[in-house]
């Protein structure tokens, strides 16, 4: 088995489960897209964002919570779907890039 192949393999059991999968399994899922877009999608699939959530756990924030508005939920990508302070708009990429701006 070639080198390629074996690290390929790899790359598909280490992946399994984790949020980055998507990547692994469609790998031009990103280089698509207008880079504003595809900066916001690979932060979002991979949980290395700039969202309350990931800011916690890498000890940058006090709390996980959203502090935009008042559900008392953990601010991921999921939260950003849902999140009462972020209803301007529809477009992930676009809530994305308000919650930043907001939590600045």
């Amino acid at each position: 088995m070639k080198y390629r192949e074996k690290y390929k393999t790899w790359l598909n059991e280490v992946s399994k489960g984790e949020k980055w999968q998507t990547i692994v399994v469609n790998p031009n899922i990103i280089p698509n897209l207008p880079r504003k877009a595809a900066v916001t999608h690979f932060r979002l699939l991979t949980g290395h964002d700039c969202l309350a959530e990931h800011l916690h756990r890498i000890g940058v924030k006090n709390s996980p919570n959203c502090p935009l508005c008042p559900l008392n939920t953990p601010m991921n990508s999921s939260h950003l779907a849902s999140c009462p302070a972020l209803r301007s708009t529809n477009n992930i990429v676009e809530k994305y890039w308000d919650a930043r701006g907001r939590m600045t």
